[in-house]
């Protein structure tokens, strides 16, 4: 069996008229999807854990292991600690002869990233961060060649590609619709156009569903099925995992909470409205007011350093920031009655003193859910743990492509 081979998982005639051939083909394929899941969600496993994880025999998971192995989807080790006895070894997602590889399109970024299947990466050796071009073919040509890098240096089979990209990204087309923050998008298909330029599968994600992706795979949100996740980075973007699948809508657009308007005459936002959330609750934002008081452009991390060494006080700012953005949350909880939320962003780490004193670490956090409790209904708020995320999108996208080279696009 080739690397390439659970690509196609599920897609079979069921018109065949050798049911007899179908059926087995199948349960293998399923059997496969079981095992690389359960790898994948609880890290390298003895093949009797991953029997108890499953469900499956131990002789199908003998089998199927071996056939993994061969396909180089999943590797052998020795266990850390010798039991009594002869102890079984560990099976873990391939490290070796494979890889997948990642890109996050930011508004001012890009961060490139190759990694193995169990989403290792060396992030002085396998990341490659480069400014986003103004233009889109120059914005192609700068993926192709920083993924071209990190291709010849893994040396390996490259399984796919996970792309996480702003704005409204039509799913079925694979299409950005608009991106209010990086309009060289606008109706570009990325995924399509660098699987061209480098033969090898795209996977295309909105990057709040990327990292909805990291959470899962790799975070707090493991054997989760209802979880939400808000990201207030560059702009305000919402993902919602419901019974396991992430909430697309229609046509993959569900989940532009950012674009709600909450300041009738507010500032103008990219999608062309005026007073959207995203104006005045997410990194940016907080950024662009401190900035415009000082009168200069400001970024998030210049921000952070200046309130950290005592230069900005922007205490003013950071709470109209957080009672905006706890409007944003709170809807979340009223709406989506999700177990987790997770928030991703930098505001959170603007720890300010207070009377004089070093301000405890997750001040800002804990302040921001003193006014989320405050405004969201009272039962959805005591059945939802709101947390920071600690995920990434790099992780995300290499989550996305690792699930796309092992289970096939779905």
């Amino acid at each position: 069996m080739q690397p390439q081979s659970l690509a196609g998982v599920l897609s079979i005639n069921m018109n065949s008229p050798a049911p007899s051939r179908v059926v087995p083909a199948l349960l293998r394929q399923l059997n496969e999807r079981s095992v690389l899941s359960a790898l994948q969600s609880r890290g390298p496993s003895s093949r009797a854990e991953i029997c108890r994880h499953t469900g499956i025999s131990g002789p199908t998971v003998t089998r199927v292991v071996a056939a993994l192995i061969d396909a180089k989807l999943v590797e052998e080790e020795e266990p850390l600690q010798r039991a009594v006895g002869r102890p079984g070894k560990i099976v873990r997602l391939a490290r070796s002869g494979v890889c997948v590889l990642g890109l996050v399109v930011g508004p001012d970024h890009c961060d490139a990233v190759a990694a193995s299947l169990d989403g290792q990466f060396d992030e002085a050796a396998d990341v490659r961060t480069f400014a986003t071009p103004a233009k889109y073919d120059d914005l192609v040509a700068a993926c192709v060649r920083e993924l071209r890098a990190l291709m010849g240096r893994r040396k390996g089979t490259v399984l796919g590609v996970g792309i996480s990209v702003p704005g409204l990204l039509n799913r079925r087309e694979g299409r950005s619709i608009v991106s209010p923050n990086l309009h060289q998008l606008d109706g570009r298909n990325l995924g399509q156009d660098l699987e061209d330029r480098l033969q090898i599968d795209c996977i295309v994600l909105q990057e709040c569903q990327a990292l909805c992706w990291a959470e899962q795979v790799y975070g707090e949100a493991r054997d989760t099925a209802d979880f939400a996740m808000l990201d207030i980075s560059a702009g305000l973007g919402l993902g919602v995992m419901q019974g396991g699948r992430i909430v697309q809508g229609h046509s993959g657009l569900a989940g532009e909470l950012g674009h709600v308007t909450v300041e009738l005459d507010g500032k103008p936002c990219g999608c062309g409205n005026r007073g959207c959330l995203e104006t005045v609750a997410t990194d940016t934002a907080l950024a662009a007011a401190v900035g415009e008081r000082l009168g200069r452009i400001i970024t998030i991390d210049e921000l952070l350093a200046d309130v950290q060494a005592g230069r900005i006080d922007c205490r003013e700012e950071l709470d109209r920031t957080l009672d905006y953005l706890a409007v944003g949350v709170a809807a979340v909880i009223n709406i989506f009655n999700p177990s987790k939320l997770f928030i991703y962003g930098r505001l959170f780490d603007a720890e300010l003193p207070q009377s004089g004193l070093q301000a405890q670490p997750g001040n800002v956090f804990e302040r921001l859910l003193a006014r989320v409790e405050r405004r969201a209904l009272a039962p959805c708020f005591a059945d939802c743990k709101v947390v920071r995320a600690r995920g990434s999108k790099r992780l995300g996208v290499v989550a996305a492509a690792g699930h796309g080279a092992t289970h096939g696009r779905s």
